[in-house]
């Protein structure tokens, strides 16, 4: 018998969200985007470990990938960085 491991969903995790798009908001681009690269090798490693299926994985990652761009956008509108 086998079970579907289904983890909460990543992009609904706001404080984590809110942190990363913070940061990168402070910090030059390339650094920034490295940054956003290694925490979603990290998601994609620790799913992987928990046994989450493959498709599943890439939808985590890609959904809590936009969830943090778009809050990064956010960030840098309202602050007027993007201007």
């Amino acid at each position: 018998m086998s079970a579907t491991v289904l983890p909460f969903r990543f992009a609904r995790r706001l404080p984590q969200i809110r942190k990363t798009a913070a940061y990168m908001a402070t910090v030059p681009v390339n650094h920034a985007e490295g940054h956003l690269r290694e925490q979603l090798r990290r998601l994609e490693e620790g799913l992987r470990k928990k046994g989450v299926a493959e498709p599943l994985i890439s939808s985590e990652v890609a959904s809590y990938e936009g969830a943090i761009r778009a809050h990064l956008w956010r960030l840098l509108i309202s602050e007027g960085g993007a201007a």
